[in-house]
């Protein structure tokens, strides 16, 4: 007889094992669903192999260990149990479970749906996701499964798609029914609701209903409960992950707070489960009972639904009446709360660390592609600095820049009494640095003025493609003086970053800057990790062994690169042209000149607003000891430890992936509640220790540990000061005033390295750092001492 339809009971699963190398396969595939965590994926994929999968499964593994039965979980038994039960309920159809992470999985139900002929195979297929109330990161998760196993397959049955149930008669009456047991079975001071919880954006920026079907369980349940007050249930929320805000009240907390206020017995239901788990039967029955047992407080969890008769007969006459009753009958199944009751009802949450808007994380990912690309092309030549040194001591060797810049080389290094080639020639890469930071510097107060004047996308637009130029004429570059030609373009042109940080601050409000700015720091750190990666791996590729005849057009052995870098370039322009909306409305436009002349002690000059002196000042001082320390790093660790070029690359892959880390995480979430020039603050006291482990360092444990330290540090100053800044200066000149701390910033640049060069060679390796770490009491002092910041 062919079956009126088939039903597939879907849950979530649980570890083969508690093994550890178990639980990180499953940790690996539930946390990378974007539905679970949806953070930017490339963010996020760090974030979980770099700092999740290597350490949390061992803890969680311990934690699984205490609910394994030897063969397998809670959850896993309860669900083939219930699904078992509702079948033998339901002869008339084909009830299946199935798993998002464990066996048997969605796939498999599908594969048997097939293999079913023709003549009895259901046409009907109903999925009833295990998640009473809906939630994307839940419910939504098991559609995209669903739909993907859908994909390439020749027939598809008639899909019904039930996302919630949690108003259902059945699961609330029986769920009162196992409260009022454990009341009765021992005496109870306070009742606790405890849903999982999920991070308090996902409500307010992404209106997830999840928050508001909890609390229509919650008060049903409540509503329904006898044997205790009204005024002794709780509604809370468990299971934090991450450092986002996440729905309030915390269960732990409040369990907490109801022990000082006396409290004695709390018993904890948690309805956004059906079948016990880990966050039931170890986070509640295990763990909290061990932390209130503390605090002299009894805990009960009283148990889910699970594979109970009652319940499963229940769920069966809910599928029947769903298959086959009229909508008057399906509606009966539920209980009725008007949505203006719940409206007025449900308690506000609230974030302390305001979300950025949609319209916000469209700009922001725009001017992350534009700084990513940005600086990409620019480091991308990086790992080439002494082989093109070498090349065009060969080729070009009368060429009057570069016999100027060997000249230069030559009297610093007498000076500091060293007379080394290969010195010579990594000092070559320097010199190119500094002159790229120095027309940084000159470019960046101006860009910034004139987006103030003219708008943001006129100047993003030509700045962008100014640095694609740059990079054709690097493609071309057989000649030094076109090679000093590209870079000097290059270096004017990407002074747009006080352009790309005046978006920021148009597109975000005071309480969010620092958010904003984080993402600035992202694209620098990625990009500066990937960029010498290309470097490395398309200088291997010379066109003119292969074409020979392209040496006449000034194409060299480097011209890879630079015509990725152009590549690059180019669909950074094309993307602002199509994508990017202009964020300075005509009406905040400055009518002022620009306030550039070559005398840079112009930079100096005090500006009238209260605070930005300080942080500008303060940054050049950080900054300046901050990038002397970077540019005399691989020297010390070539002199210490003998480290080769690939070695050097790994440091500062290392440093870039944890800059990029902090940033994301930490910084952008949690420097608004901290305040941004406290955690400025923090990130100098955190660089200090940094800088005297690597003057003393002597093998690379303690060089891994200062670089920590100075990445954390660094990750933690750079956005939060990029950020204060911009709050104390008036919206009509934030270009202008981020243009002139961006260009202190380039200045810092130029100027460290070379005092830092001549402290290296003069008194030792150690003394650039023990010297950088003293300079950094002064930045710590100013910032300390600058006027609170106002975010209205």
């Amino acid at each position: 007889m062919k079956a009126k339809a088939q039903v597939v009971i879907a849950q979530l699963g649980s570890p083969k094992s508690p093994k550890v190398g178990d639980v990180r396969i499953f940790l690996k595939e539930f946390l990378g669903d974007p539905r679970v965590v949806d953070l930017p994926p490339l963010l996020w994929k760090f974030i979980l192999y770099l700092f999740i999968l290597p350490f949390r499964p061992k803890n969680s593994a311990e934690k699984y260990a205490r609910i394994w039965n030897g063969k397998s979980f809670p959850l896993v038994d309860n669900t083939l149990s219930f699904t078992a039960k509702v079948a033998s309920h339901l002869p008339a159809y084909i009830v299946k479970p199935a798993f998002l992470v464990c066996e048997p999985r969605l796939k498999f139900v599908f594969d048997e749906w097939e293999k079913i002929p023709v003549e009895q195979r259901p046409n009907r297929l109903i999925v009833i996701p295990q998640f009473p109330q809906y939630s994307e990161s839940t419910t939504a998760s098991v559609f995209d499964i669903l739909a993907k196993n859908l994909e390439g397959r020749v027939n598809v049955p008639s899909l019904d798609f039930v996302n919630n149930y949690h108003k259902l008669k059945a699961f609330i009456d029986l769920s009162v029914r196992n409260i009022e047991k454990s009341l009765t079975d021992s005496k109870t001071d306070a009742l606790v609701i405890s849903f999982h919880g999920i991070p308090t954006r996902r409500v307010l920026v992404k209106n997830d209903v999840y928050y508001r079907h909890c609390y229509e369980t919650f008060k049903l349940i409540k509503e329904k409960v006898k044997g205790i007050g009204q005024d002794q249930i709780h509604l809370t929320f468990q299971s934090r992950f991450g450092s986002e805000e996440w729905l309030e009240p915390a269960t732990d907390s409040y369990c907490e707070k109801l022990a000082k206020a006396g409290v004695k017995s709390i018993a904890v239901y948690c309805p956004s489960f059906v079948a016990d788990c880990l966050e039931t039967t170890d986070e509640i029955g295990f763990e909290l009972k061990e932390e209130m047992h503390a605090l002299g407080v009894q805990v009960k969890h009283i148990p889910c639904l699970n594979d109970d008769d009652e319940w499963a007969k229940a769920f069966a006459q809910f599928i029947q009446a769903y298959a086959e009753g009229s909508q008057k009958e399906k509606e009966q199944l539920f209980y009725d709360i008007p949505d203006e009751v719940i409206t007025m009802e449900l308690p506000n949450q609230s974030m302390k660390s305001k979300p950025l808007t949609p319209e916000a994380k469209k700009v922001l990912k725009i001017v992350f592609l534009t700084l990513f690309l940005d600086l990409v092309g620019f480091s991308i030549i990086f790992p080439m600095f002494p082989a093109m040194a070498k090349y065009y001591l060969a080729v070009d060797s009368e060429n009057f820049f570069l016999k100027a810049i060997f000249g230069t080389i030559t009297s610093i290094t007498t000076m500091g009494g060293v007379t080394n080639d290969a010195a010579n020639i990594v000092l070559f890469g320097g010199i190119l640095g500094a002159i790229y930071s120095f027309l940084q510097f000159v470019g960046a107060p101006i860009w910034g003025t004139i987006s103030d004047r003219i708008g943001r996308k006129p100047v993003l637009m030509i700045s962008v493609f100014g640095l694609f130029l740059s990079y054709v004429l690097w493609f071309f570059s057989g000649s030094f003086t076109l090679l000093i030609l590209a870079r000097f373009i290059g270096g004017i042109m990407g002074g747009n970053i006080s352009t790309a940080s005046a978006v920021v601050a148009d597109v975000t409000d005071k309480e969010s800057r620092s958010k904003g700015m984080a993402f600035i720091g992202i694209a620098f750190a990625l990009g500066f990790i990937l960029g010498p990666a290309m470097g490395g791996i398309f200088s291997t590729v010379d066109l003119t062994a292969k074409y020979p005849s392209l040496i006449g057009l000034g194409v060299n052995p480097f011209s890879t690169p630079a015509l990725v870098a152009a590549v690059l370039a180019f669909i950074n322009f094309i993307s602002i042209w199509r994508n990017f909306k202009e964020t300075l409305p005509e009406d905040k436009r400055g009518k002022g000149t620009i306030e550039r002349t070559s005398n840079i002690f112009k930079l100096f000059k005090p500006a009238p607003y209260p605070g930005v002196n300080g942080t500008n000042f303060s940054h050049f001082i950080f900054l300046a000891a901050f990038s002397g320390m970077e540019f005399t790093l691989t020297f010390l660790a070539v002199e210490r430890l003998g480290y080769t070029s690939m070695d050097n690359a790994y440091m500062f892959i290392y440093i870039g992936f944890l800059i990029a880390m902090i940033q994301g995480g930490y910084v952008r979430r949690k420097a608004n509640l901290v305040g941004e020039n406290k955690m400025a603050i923090q990130g100098l006291i955190a660089i200090i220790p940094g800088l005297i482990l690597i003057a003393f360092t002597k093998n690379t444990f303690m060089l891994y540990a200062g670089l920590g330290f100075l990445a954390v540090g660094s990750a933690m100053v750079i956005p939060c000061q990029t950020s204060a800044v911009s709050i104390y200066a008036p919206a009509e000149v934030q270009g202008h005033v981020i243009g002139v701390f961006r260009s202190l910033g380039s200045l810092a640049r130029v100027i460290g390295p070379i005092i830092a060069s001549v402290i290296y060679w003069k008194l030792g390796g150690a003394y650039p750092y023990l010297i950088g770490a003293a300079c950094l009491i002064v930045p710590i002092l100013m910032i300390k001492n600058l006027p609170e910041l106002k975010k209205v």
